[in-house]
């Protein structure tokens, strides 16, 4: 009787601070609906600005080369001209989703452009040549420039949360003038006919793109190619140096591929078990302060001839973990308000049950 008291105070007071960490600002604003437009603007406007050089213009060659849906750009406008055409597009959608911050129907455009995009470079990763590693056994072992491709696929999930919710809040607000323009209700009629507005579906599409993500890095750790490819990162991290004169070489890289398959795993069960999925939403989150905070300690990080914000060497891989940072800090907050609520709703029910028992 002590051990099972004991219990149920222990799961009453974790009940109690999930549910005023709900209540605080934090968690109760739309902090996490503006970190991950805040990220986009950011990708958008560091990629589009280093597209205006002939470096990365050399660097996009094998991504619009093999890309089914920019491929035409080369015979349209040439190498520097299809780099220059992508800068504009990328710009554009900067402004679009910045302005997005006040409106919400330029929100929606710049969100339509960031899909498109992400749709795009997706898509190129099956043609990608070079993409598996051979020795490792091919795929799923990703290298080459395959890796670089594949946060695109968070990237993607993240413009549909932001098209998502710039649609919602969009007809909300014509609820209460009265008014909704013709293009946003056509677009939220198709939205809505293809299941797209669905309660959650944004929230369940971010935690698959995040499975998919640790599933994929994950598994390259075990592999000697990968080991090697990692040398740069933990060498230069703040936070895993340590890893070396710890554990080697192999076992540097063997201890994150098993820390990622460990959140994997809880951000997996988070579909069933919301415990499980705070926790794995918190290892994610650390897992991408520790990369992004690599990139002020790369040697040679902005190009020599272009200088600083134009990207080179590994940032641009790195940079995209803003987004999935800020993803991962949505799911901490998703989880946390789920759990309080599911833990409010059994509260309110067990005296109920409670009281029958005890007339029983």
């Amino acid at each position: 009787m002590i051990r099972i008291a004991s219990n149920k105070n222990g799961t009453t007071m974790m009940n109690r601070h999930l549910q005023a960490l709900a209540k605080s600002d934090l968690f109760r604003g739309n902090l996490d609906y503006h970190l991950i437009r805040a990220s986009m603007v950011i990708v958008f406007l560091l990629f589009g600005y280093q597209k205006w050089f002939e470096y990365e213009a050399q660097v996009l060659v094998p991504y619009i080369s093999n890309g089914p849906l920019i491929s035409w750009l080369y015979p349209a406008f040439g190498i520097r001209g299809g780099s220059w055409s992508l800068g504009v597009m990328e710009w554009l959608i900067c402004s679009l989703l910045f302005w997005g911050f006040w409106n919400r129907q330029a929100g929606i455009l710049g969100a339509l452009g960031s899909c498109a995009t992400y749709v795009a470079t997706v898509t190129i990763i099956p043609f990608m040549p070079g993409g598996w590693d051979e020795v490792a056994g091919g795929f799923p072992a990703m290298t080459g420039n395959v890796p670089f491709l594949m946060k695109d696929v968070v990237l993607l999930a993240a413009s549909f949360y932001l098209l998502k919710q710039d649609v919602v809040g969009a007809i909300q607000s014509s609820d209460c003038t009265g008014t909704i323009r013709y293009p946003i209700k056509r677009l939220a009629g198709a939205m809505a006919a293809l299941g797209l507005l669905r309660a959650d579906l944004e929230y369940h599409l971010l935690r698959a793109a995040m499975v998919i993500i640790f599933a994929f890095f994950g598994y390259t750790k075990w592999h000697q190619y990968a080991a090697q490819a990692m040398i740069p990162f933990i060498s230069n991290s703040p936070f895993i140096f340590w890893l070396y004169p710890a554990f080697g070489l192999r076992g540097g890289a063997r201890f994150l591929g098993a820390s990622e398959w460990t959140i994997l795993a809880l951000l997996y069960a988070g579909f069933w078990d919301k415990r499980f999925g705070l926790l794995g939403a918190i290892g994610s989150t650390a897992t991408f302060i520790t990369t992004f905070t690599i990139i002020p300690f790369l040697p040679n990080k902005w190009d020599p001839a272009a200088g600083f914000p134009a990207m080179a060497g590994l940032v641009p891989f790195l940079m995209k973990d803003l987004v999935l940072l800020a993803v991962s800090i949505y799911l901490v907050k998703q989880d946390v308000i789920r759990l309080a609520l599911s833990s409010r709703d059994a509260e309110m029910v067990r005296p109920r049950v409670e009281g029958i028992t005890a007339a029983v």
